[in-house]
């Protein structure tokens, strides 16, 4: 009698930690359930030449950390001027994002959105071309001196050059 009680809470347990633990499986599942609500939908593609995509999450310190450097950072400020920085907040579902990258369209929560791009740190930033084409991944944050120097590798083009570590070395920007 005791093996079963330990068998059916054993059976229990996992069916309780299963249904308590399991994920929703994308976009399409999040659109029924909310089909009543009107769920705002951002358009993420560049309307610039460049986009600085920041996959980021709400309680990151580097992503905040982040988020104050390119709002008071002068030099950040200038070098981001005729980029558009789109930030996403992977751990939001109260919006969809529409984006096209590398001719693939996506659309989604945050949360859909870092799944795709396969985001498992945070911050996480995707630079894009007009086209949506990823030129430059980097994950993680990185200081202003050294984040003005990856933005003006992207708009000078010399990332069709030489790779960004080269870049960074050549002009002494790591911080």
């Amino acid at each position: 009698m005791k093996k079963l009680i330990l068998i059916f809470g054993f059976i229990f347990g996992i069916g309780l930690l299963t249904t308590s633990c399991s994920k929703k499986s994308g976009v399409n599942d999040y659109l029924k359930e909310s089909s009543s609500k009107n769920i705002p939908i951002v358009n993420l593609e560049p309307t610039k030449d460049y986009e600085m995509l920041i996959i980021e999450s709400s309680d990151c310190p580097y992503c905040h950390k982040l988020q104050h450097d390119i709002t008071t950072n002068k030099d950040l400020i200038e070098a981001l001027k005729n980029v558009e920085v789109a930030p996403v907040l992977a751990d939001d579902t109260s919006k969809l994002y529409k984006i096209v990258i590398n001719n693939h369209k996506l659309i989604g929560t945050g949360q859909d959105l870092a799944a795709d791009l396969g985001v498992n740190a945070y911050p996480n930033i995707f630079f894009l071309n007009k086209e949506g084409k990823v030129i430059l991944n980097v994950p993680g944050y990185v200081k202003p001196k050294t984040m003005v120097c990856v933005v003006n590798f992207i708009t000078t083009k010399s990332y069709k050059k030489e790779d960004i570590n080269s870049y960074i070395k050549a002009n002494n920007c790591l911080s």
